[in-house]
């Protein structure tokens, strides 16, 4: 059971993120393996596989709530997934604007820059 449990994460990571999605908890297994297995089994395995809402939604949410808590780091991660699955560019910026006005201008400039960033391969 833990196994399919992990499987089943990995495979939506590597929907979300392509073949990469497979070593991005190297970091994290390394910290501590039993944290690694919550992250993929629970976050990706349980939570980003509901039937209630597309991956396309989930990433929309995931990137505006990473603005919104000015998790760019995390964010960047996650705008490179939205490309992945066929987000657009556009899709992207109107995100970003539309928090601008909850979350504030500093918020979303960051976000701005993490975006050229993302979109000049860095």
């Amino acid at each position: 059971m833990a196994d399919e449990a992990w499987a089943k994460g990995q495979k939506k990571r590597e929907e979300l993120f392509g073949a990469e999605g497979g070593g991005r908890l190297d970091l994290i297994q390394k910290f501590d393996e039993g944290f690694a297995k919550i992250l993929n089994n629970v976050c990706f395995g349980d939570v980003w596989s509901r039937p209630g809402l597309p991956i396309k939604t989930r990433s929309m949410i995931t990137m505006a709530s990473l603005i919104a808590l000015g998790r760019f780091t995390q964010l960047k991660g996650h705008m490179k997934g939205a490309l992945h699955i066929g987000i657009t560019e556009d899709e992207i910026k109107e995100v970003i604007v539309h928090l601008s006005q909850y979350a504030g201008i500093p918020f979303a400039v960051e976000a701005i820059r993490v975006f050229n960033e993302v979109k000049e391969g860095k």
